[in-house]
């Protein structure tokens, strides 16, 4: 017969019962008054025990909780089944993330539905450790990176996060899953003289702008492409966007020699949004084009990709656009340019942080920026 317990420091009475097997139970009836609690616990052995026996299935049991609820005044439970919460999410996650970063959600939404085969079609509550461990260790038999497994695992975490916040579920079972260690391929940088070869490779004005945005500024790919002439302040010097991963707040003065690049093209009678308007349009596949575009230009100049084995089955290359921001920030240390101003000038983590700069410190952080090389004095 099912009883209820107070337990130290909750403020629930938790029903206690043996199961068919004799095992005793415990479980919150999440009520503060012993009557109400008392009913929940009859009914929760009641549903353990033909559950077990297998004389009812979800459905059943999920309309018996919902009687239990409504019988103690509670709001119905309307749990979803794994594929409708996962996709549901999904939805609202692209909405608001870039195409880059919708598409890898995407991604890892349908390989974990379909690694669940039918057993996605079962109410959420049913989904365990084990099925997200199953996933994990499919990814990693697959020889798929360290890196790649470990984002993986935290969009999963995150999903079921929000389920867990909305009280869908008690505890979120990919918490409880072990992620491979994180290995990293370091990135390659590039010196002054080379970042002259790759301008010199380049082919069109786009493409020098792209590269010189890169290497002063340490900016991503894609936030080169969104760049807007709104953006820039070239009277002040200065560039002010927000980044397009974090959507971190930056502003950041402009380095003479990028400025001096940008009133040379900022002269054209044609008025644009974009400083790189035919990249601007391009999306996740264009940038994926324009990542091997870049590839392209470094082989053009003379110059070695480094191109070594990831942490998966794929071949890395080093030295990719990315490579400029890493060459920004190390030739800023190179330079002798504090830890704090150099992450200053990679970005902010608001525009309340921001606006508490005062104008001493920008003129501070226009220093830093000045110390890095000018590539008109690098050698050939």
């Amino acid at each position: 017969m099912a009883s209820v317990y107070r337990r130290p420091r909750s403020q629930y009475w938790h029903a206690g019962w043996r199961d068919a097997d004799g095992k005793f139970q415990m479980r919150s009836t999440k009520q503060t008054e012993r009557n109400k609690a008392l009913q929940v616990a009859v009914e929760l052995e009641r549903v353990d025990r033909k559950t077990q026996k297998g004389e009812m299935v979800e459905t059943q049991v999920r309309q018996v909780l919902n009687d239990i609820l409504e019988k103690v005044g509670e709001p119905l439970v309307d749990v979803p089944t794994i594929r409708k919460w996962f996709l549901d999410w999904l939805k609202e996650k692209t909405s608001s993330k870039s195409e880059g970063t919708s598409e890898r959600y995407k991604y890892v939404v349908d390989a974990f539905l379909a690694h669940l085969k039918d057993r996605a079609d079962k109410l959420l509550t049913v989904l365990t450790a084990r099925d997200v461990q199953g996933y994990v260790t499919k990814r990693i038999e697959q020889k798929v990176s360290s890196a790649t497994v470990n984002v993986d695992g935290k969009i999963l975490r995150t999903c079921l996060n929000r389920a867990k916040r909305q009280g869908l579920i008690s505890i979120n079972p990919a918490e409880a899953v072990e992620l491979p260690e994180k290995r990293s391929i370091e990135r390659g940088t590039f010196t002054p003289t080379e970042v002259k070869l790759l301008i010199a490779a380049a082919k069109n004005t786009e493409w020098k702008t792209m590269i010189l945005f890169g290497y002063y500024t340490g900016a991503r790919l894609t936030d080169c492409t969104q760049i807007e002439w709104k953006n820039l302040d070239l009277a002040k010097g200065t560039l002010n966007f927000f980044e397009g991963k974090n959507q971190k707040h930056i502003l950041m003065p402009l380095h003479p020699e990028l400025a001096n690049h940008l009133m040379k093209i900022a002269t054209s009678d044609k008025a644009e949004k974009y400083v790189t308007p035919k990249m601007a349009k391009s999306g996740s596949g264009g940038r994926h084009g324009m990542s091997e575009s870049f590839k392209r230009i470094v082989v053009n100049a003379g110059l070695d990709l480094q191109t070594v084995q990831g942490t998966g089955v794929r071949m890395i290359s080093k030295r990719t656009f990315h490579a400029l921001r890493h060459s920004f920030t190390s030739a800023l240390a190179n330079a002798g340019v504090s830890p704090e101003l150099r992450m200053k000038l990679t970005g902010h983590k608001s525009a309340e942080i921001h606006r508490g700069y005062t104008h001493l410190e920008m003129e501070t952080l226009k220093a830093a920026l000045e110390k890095l090389p000018s590539l008109s004095d690098a050698k050939q």
